[in-house]
């Protein structure tokens, strides 16, 4: 019977958060990361496959990050981090 039915609930609307967002992030964060050493180039070494796959993957995710860190710098002051 239609004159039974209860109507549809109804959601509650959903919570507004407001954050206040700066104009340029705190100066720590706009220092460009320091240039890291990389293996001594001098010597052997007989490095496992796993391990060399596994060091090349971590070097590549650095220079990724390297590359992300400088573009997000780049955008709030202008100016490249130098390429280590």
């Amino acid at each position: 019977m239609p004159a039974c039915a209860r109507p549809p609930a109804v959601a509650p609307p959903p919570e507004v958060v407001v954050r206040t967002v700066r104009e340029t992030p705190p100066a720590e964060l706009l220092r460009c990361p320091a240039a890291v050493p990389g293996l001594p180039t001098d010597g052997a070494a007989s490095i496992p496959s796993d391990w060399r796959a596994g060091i090349r993957r971590l070097a590549k995710s650095r220079g990724d990050l390297f590359d992300q860190v400088s573009r997000l710098i780049q955008f709030h002051t202008g100016e490249a981090c130098p390429a280590g």
